[in-house]
């Protein structure tokens, strides 16, 4: 699929039509979120309603699913899984100064950083109540893991604003930390409470790794070449901000390129022309397509991974997911 496939496929988002699973962990978030107070109350139901696409506790099921039937403690961890991704993306808007996320304002825009803080922090505690009332202590060490590795991404991604010496390595360890940790962590976290032996929870932190490279280099090629109705949030959102993504890398590594790019860096301040033009040379220098390709090995690597688990209808869901990812629009 190239670039002008991946902007023209369909909206991917999960759906509790697709995975009927998925309404015990909607019915329990609603639960949850429900019983806090005053402004806390608000701001979480305002960030449920505004929808998302449920991949990890969908990784945290599915990945339970395919060595055991469904039980109650894989959907605590899925739903706890949810709250910690949830709490993480108010902390992102809050950090970034984001003031749109899926097209509707952030909880920071709408009740200022102090409250967006706090939402996120509760949402962290109550991630933390599921998992030590029900003694979910294996999923637990994942997630605090995946916490751990989130934090340091955030820091790493600040300390390299806007600089041109940022590695390929780099960048593959940054991304692990933001977004890889966390669907390992889902994945491996259902497959333990489903009985998963050691060799196949190994097989299944290669999975999530896998797809969570796949999906942040497709969000990083969204965010330079994507629409802003659907993206929900400015275009050029990362290099405004100074986050240098693969396909910058890519490109700062052209030989017609490269040094334009990293003179522009040097700045630290991008107008929207600039970024316009970023954009373009992204286009015509291949580097786009280059990325989408890194990201497509990625997903072959995730699918590779699961050839040893069982063949079930959830072993199947899983590979349909990662082929999934390559057609974001979102």
């Amino acid at each position: 699929m190239s670039i002008q496939q991946l902007h023209n496929a369909t909206d991917t988002s999960i759906s509790t039509l697709q995975f009927p699973e998925l309404l015990f962990v909607e019915d329990k978030l609603q639960v949850v979120l429900s019983k806090a107070d005053g402004l806390i109350q608000q701001t979480c139901l305002s960030l449920l309603q505004s929808g998302g696409k449920r991949i990890r506790p969908l990784l945290t099921l599915y990945g339970g699913m395919c060595f055991a039937p469904l039980n109650p403690s894989m959907i605590q961890a899925a739903v706890a899984a949810e709250l910690i991704h949830m709490a993480s993306l108010i902390h992102d808007d809050v950090i970034d100064k984001s003031a749109t996320r899926r097209g509707k304002p952030t909880i920071n825009s709408l009740y200022g950083d102090h409250a967006a803080i706090l939402t996120g922090d509760y949402l962290f505690a109550e991630a933390f109540h599921i998992l030590s009332t029900h003694q979910l202590l294996s999923s637990m060490t994942y997630l605090v893991e995946a916490i751990q590795a989130m934090c340091e991404g955030e820091v790493n991604q600040a300390n390299e604003q806007f600089s041109s010496s940022i590695s390929h390595e780099q960048y593959f360890q940054r991304i692990t930390k933001k977004t890889g940790k966390l669907l390992t962590a889902c994945c491996q976290s259902g497959a333990i409470l489903a009985g998963a032996s050691a060799e196949e929870l190994t097989q299944m932190r290669e999975y999530g790794l896998n797809i969570g490279y796949a999906y942040q280099i497709t969000d990083d090629i969204l965010d330079i070449s994507g629409d802003a109705d659907s993206l929900g949030k400015p275009v050029g959102t990362d290099l405004m901000n100074g986050n240098i993504t693969l396909p910058f890398l890519y490109l700062m590594d052209n030989p017609i390129y490269g040094n334009w790019l990293k003179e522009l860096l040097k700045t630290r301040k991008l107008t929207h022309q600039g970024i316009h033009s970023i954009k373009e040379a992204l286009v015509s220098s291949g580097c786009l397509d280059q990325a989408y390709a890194t990201a497509t090995t990625c997903i072959c690597n995730a699918k590779a991974s699961l050839n040893k688990i069982p063949r079930t209808p959830y072993r199947k869901t899983l590979i349909d997911l990662a082929d999934s990812i390559l057609q974001r629009t979102t």
